[in-house]
């Protein structure tokens, strides 16, 4: 909570509103019991909302963003791969970015559609794929995010790879299917 004195104008309180969005608050079982937030500096762990799998956290292996069952009984790795320092993002502001916990320097990162961690290069490009659009989660819950630069794709579990996919297209990632409900986050406290 915060003290506060006065009354907030009205564009305060919508801004304050939309932040609450999308942080996307909830009840989470994730590391530590409580909603981890998008803001710059904190850390988080991303889990999925489908029903099938709401014991999946976003996290690296390989070098890929792939979604994996964490819980108290995790490794430690497991656990490290699956927790995120949020950033301003690195292409816009008002945008996040999602640096690797213990891989200091790399970001998830889409090319050719797939999520990846990668080593920041300092481009333009790179800024630009890593950089994703916090949005209320499609399907009710939590936080969808689109990336900065294909705001109709969406950060979006399927078949356990993680990808920015469309809600249908040529890509069977871009399946209709369970869509709203595969690119929506909980914002949990972080894992590690």
């Amino acid at each position: 909570g915060a003290m506060t004195s006065g009354y907030p104008s009205d564009a305060t309180e919508n801004a304050v509103q939309a932040n609450i969005v999308s942080a996307g608050y909830a009840t989470s079982s994730g590391g530590g019991g409580t909603g981890g937030t998008l803001t710059p500096g904190s850390s988080v762990s991303l889990r999925a909302t489908t029903a099938c799998c709401t014991d999946r956290y976003i996290r690296h292996q390989n070098d890929q963003a792939v979604t994996s069952v964490i819980n108290s009984s995790s490794s430690s790795l497991d656990k490290n791969d699956a927790t995120w320092i949020v950033h301003s993002g690195l292409a816009g502001g008002s945008c996040v970015s999602f640096e690797s916990k213990n891989y200091p320097g790399d970001y998830l990162r889409h090319q050719n559609f797939q999520v990846y961690r990668q080593h920041n290069d300092g481009s333009a490009q790179f800024a630009a794929d890593a950089t994703f659009c916090p949005q209320s989660g499609k399907n009710g819950q939590g936080t969808s995010l689109a990336a900065y630069n294909y705001p109709d794709r969406f950060i979006r579990h399927y078949a356990n790879t993680v990808y920015v996919a469309g809600d249908g297209g040529s890509h069977t990632f871009d399946s209709p299917t369970s869509w709203a409900d595969d690119v929506s986050w909980v914002v949990d406290a972080p894992w590690a």
